[in-house]
């Protein structure tokens, strides 16, 4: 089930897609974060993760057992 929860304040708490089709994040600064999906019935979804600081937010890869791709050219192959 696709759905997103709310704190009492109005901020996003969590974020499911089950299934989507296209996931795309992307940090747009140093305290923003972006994140736009596309659905398999072509609906979307966009969003910003965004700090109250330059050094307040941080991710880390908490599991993976993909084997990604070594781009450090941020260039989309044709």
């Amino acid at each position: 089930m696709n759905r997103i929860l709310w704190n009492d304040d109005t901020e996003i708490d969590e974020v499911v897609f089950t299934d989507p089709q296209h996931v795309h994040i992307e940090q747009m600064g140093d305290e923003c974060w972006w994140i736009g999906v596309t659905l398999n019935d072509g609906s979307y979804w966009a969003g910003n993760f965004m700090a109250k600081s330059k050094k307040a937010m941080t991710f880390t890869e908490q599991e993976s057992d993909v084997d990604w791709d070594d781009d450090r050219t941020h260039e989309v192959e044709p």
